[in-house]
């Protein structure tokens, strides 16, 4: 057994600190003697020293650290058991004081201690789940803070795109000029092609742009789907009005709308020139909206290319038929019917009314419009034919029907006359059809003059369609290409085979 020298505690003999104030065990019976040397240096004076391993503080007079049992070599006397407590009571260590960690020099001398205090886990958990459900409550509210702008911001736009009131013009007609073609001015002498150039002609346009747009506006109320592009051509004398017109060519087949553009630009006023007449071609686009213009302008350009140059126009003016207008009776309506007599008899008075309706049936059975029927008639047997798909038919009221437009050849065009002339109610036909053979024979013709004159007398040309195919012989390479040039010059058509051969001859000559 060994016993403490300081408190008598008795300890097992494997013990080597008191666990009360950690003073070394002695064996028993040598307690007493240390505990006598010991009192009187606990008394004194002196100063607290510093355990060199931990940097613990201990009371003067203790030989054994009280944290890491360490001894003190013997500078005083052992803690007491009343000190010990109180300084592990107050919560006092040597890291706390150095700010260094703890060094244990001997694992023997180790002593136990009293654990800090820790933060409960309940606490920690409660902190983290708060300030978790924080983060997601505000990500929560930034997500349906985004949502909602974004949907006032989609909903708005589509109403303020939508919004008649807000682009009235949009959805409105209207005429103007193609802006990828230019008004062409053609004299019958020089003087008055040059005197009347484009600028002039569209300040004209635009002066009376408003009638064809009241013409336009008319058609819509027949035809809400009409969207037309054409070529209107007015016939200009030097004193500045108007002597005939006609559409050389239209996006969309309607004669009534053609018609009716011509006789409302008949009445054009252009200023006077000392040249002779001239030709002015407009390109006038009747669209319903913006987003028609550049299609319509499009397919104007497209088939304006593809024209021909001695294709006829689609429709012209004529003379109206005086005869015809000068020929109608007025009506009987306007007449006034003479008083009976006074005291006629039943018999008299049943005559007289009979008369009248006789009158009255003859009077109004010429009167009814022969034109517009006959149009119709003429119309649907060209339509029968898949020959005459390029044909336009246009009725005078005395039953002359002028075909316009183009036919493959001859034959075809002899049919539509034909064609025509057997619908009832048709009693002449003017047939102004061109043919694409003529037209073929024609561009032909033109190169092969063209070549002649180039002194390429060994090249031929064959013309079929817009295609030109070229045979013969040449003495260069050179001339070989510059056949295929004048070729292409001299008609709107594209040399798709070459079959000139380079012959130079004896001694290149």
């Amino acid at each position: 057994m060994k016993n403490c020298p300081h408190c008598g505690r008795s300890y097992p003999d494997g013990d080597t600190f008191c666990e009360a104030d950690g003073s070394k065990l002695a064996e028993h019976g040598a307690a007493s003697a240390s505990g006598a040397a010991a009192g009187p240096s606990a008394a004194g004076g002196q100063q607290a020293i510093e355990c060199p391993t931990c940097g613990g503080r201990a009371e003067p007079g203790e030989l054994i650290c009280n944290f890491c049992g360490t001894r003190l070599g013997g500078e005083g006397e052992p803690l007491t058991g009343a000190t010990a407590t109180a300084q592990l009571g107050r919560g006092w260590s040597p890291q706390a004081e150095r700010g260094g960690p703890r060094e244990f020099g001997d694992e023997s001398a180790e002593i136990e201690t009293e654990p800090e205090e820790e933060e409960p886990a309940g606490h920690r958990w409660a902190g983290l789940l708060g300030y978790s459900l924080a983060a997601v409550a505000a990500l929560v509210a930034g997500i349906w803070l985004a949502i909602h702008l974004s949907g006032h911001r989609h909903a708005e736009t589509p109403i303020a795109q939508a919004s008649p009131a807000a682009s009235p013009i949009a959805q409105q007609p209207s005429v103007t000029l193609a802006r990828n073609m230019q008004i062409s001015v053609r004299g019958s002498d020089l003087a008055g092609a040059l005197q009347r150039d484009p600028a002039g002609a569209k300040t004209v346009f635009d002066a009376n742009s408003g009638a064809l747009l009241d013409t336009y506006k008319r058609a819509l109320e027949t035809d809400a789907t009409l969207r037309d592009g054409m070529v209107m051509r007015l016939h200009v004398m030097p004193d500045g009005s108007v002597n005939g017109g006609s559409v050389v060519l239209s996006t969309a087949q309607n004669p009534s709308l053609d018609a009716e553009v011509v006789a409302a630009a008949g009445g054009w006023k252009f200023p006077a020139v000392s040249g002779g007449a001239a030709d002015v071609d407009y390109p006038v686009i009747f669209a319903s909206g913006p987003g028609d213009i550049g299609a319509l302008e499009a397919d104007l350009s497209t088939k304006m290319a593809s024209r021909s140059p001695g294709e006829s126009p689609e429709y012209a003016s004529s003379p109206a038929p005086t005869a015809v207008v000068a020929a109608t009776p007025p009506p009987l309506a306007t007449a006034t019917p003479a008083a009976p007599p006074p005291g006629p008899s039943k018999a008299e008075m049943e005559r007289r009314a009979r008369r009248r309706r006789e009158e009255l049936a003859a009077v109004r059975r010429p009167s009814r419009p022969a034109a517009p029927p006959l149009s119709e008639r003429v119309a649907q047997t060209l339509g029968r034919d898949r020959r005459f798909g390029r044909v336009r038919a246009y009725a005078s009221p005395g039953g002359l029907v002028t075909l316009t437009g183009t036919v493959f050849d001859g034959n075809a065009k002899a049919a539509a006359a034909r064609a025509v002339r057997n619908v009832g109610g048709v009693t002449s036909v003017v047939n102004d059809l061109t043919t694409e053979t003529s037209q073929w024979a024609a561009n032909q013709a033109a190169i092969q003059s063209a070549l002649q004159a180039a002194g390429l007398t060994n090249v031929t040309a064959k013309v079929i369609g817009k295609s030109c195919y070229l045979d013969g012989k040449v003495k260069t390479e050179m001339d070989r290409e510059r056949a295929v040039t004048i070729a292409m010059g001299a008609a709107p058509v594209k040399v798709s085979t070459n079959l000139i051969r380079v012959d130079p001859g004896f001694f290149g000559w």
